[in-house]
């Protein structure tokens, strides 16, 4: 392994060490070599442990994934040649597969009457398409499903598959440790600061893994954290969404969702 890699994969990981050796081996099997695996298995808000990795992270690109992925084998490939073709371009994400199989540990694509809801209201019918955000302030899910072939420009990564320029997630501060607990919203806020600064984020369908999420680990954590979860998407919107009549009733509705999730 080069001592200045060109790529640092930054991965946080609780409890899961079955799912996180299959992680590892899918990296290991990558086309693309020079890079550098740091996994970080301390607990506390996911945003500072990413943060606490990506300073010692020596590449010119920052990779974070989750511990319950597999990445294709020109998944580390793709993102290379999207940003060594483009200097505009900040960040890159691509699909992050979860198949039937494990689409029945997701209530979002487990119960279908909910998530039709979701789709055709929420996201007002564009539900297919990865990587945006609708001015209800709900994002799209496009970049999990199998047949997800979109390249373009997107509002957002995906938070188990994006990568940036280290020295831009430098000068902007990284992930933002306001967002507390498992750290949601904190991916996209990133991802919006990044656009602020006149760069674009850039999903590439090639760039893809399997999302496999798991039971263990910090799921436990995501179900018992309803009041940060809703708190970090409240300091998400004030900061990006634009007051509506949509907004607010998306808000209601992940208020709730959040509760019935601390209760189960």
């Amino acid at each position: 392994m080069s001592k200045h890699p060109k790529v640092s994969i930054i991965i946080p990981s609780f409890q899961r060490p079955e799912s996180l050796e299959e992680c590892l081996i899918s990296i290991r099997s990558q086309t693309f070599t020079d890079y550098e695996i740091l996994v970080r298995g301390e607990e506390g808000p996911l945003a500072k442990i990413r943060n606490s990795g990506a300073r010692e992270a020596k590449g010119d690109i920052l990779i974070f994934i989750d511990d319950d992925v597999i990445c294709s084998p020109g998944w580390l490939k793709s993102i290379i040649q999207i940003f060594d073709s483009r200097l505009d371009i900040g960040g890159v994400s691509g699909p992050s597969i979860i198949t039937k199989l494990y689409r029945r540990k997701r209530d979002l694509f487990r119960f279908r009457f909910f998530k039709f809801l979701y789709d055709k209201f929420f996201c007002s019918g564009r539900e297919h398409l990865p990587g945006h955000f609708d001015i209800s302030g709900a994002w799209t899910t496009g970049a999990s499903e199998e047949s997800c072939k979109y390249d373009g420009r997107v509002h957002f990564l995906e938070a188990c598959n994006m990568a940036f320029r280290s020295d831009l997630f430098y000068a902007l501060g990284g992930f933002d440790e306001s967002y507390l607990g498992v750290g949601d919203w904190s991916e996209p806020d990133l991802s919006f600061r990044i656009r602020r600064a006149g760069y674009k984020l850039w999903f590439c369908r090639n760039a893809s893994l399997e999302h496999r999420p798991s039971n263990s680990g910090a799921f436990k954590k995501r179900l018992s954290d309803s009041r940060n979860r809703m708190a970090n998407y409240e300091l998400f919107s004030n900061r990006w969404i634009n007051p509506n009549w949509k907004h607010t009733l998306y808000k209601l509705f992940i208020r709730g969702y959040y509760e019935f999730k601390s209760i189960r």
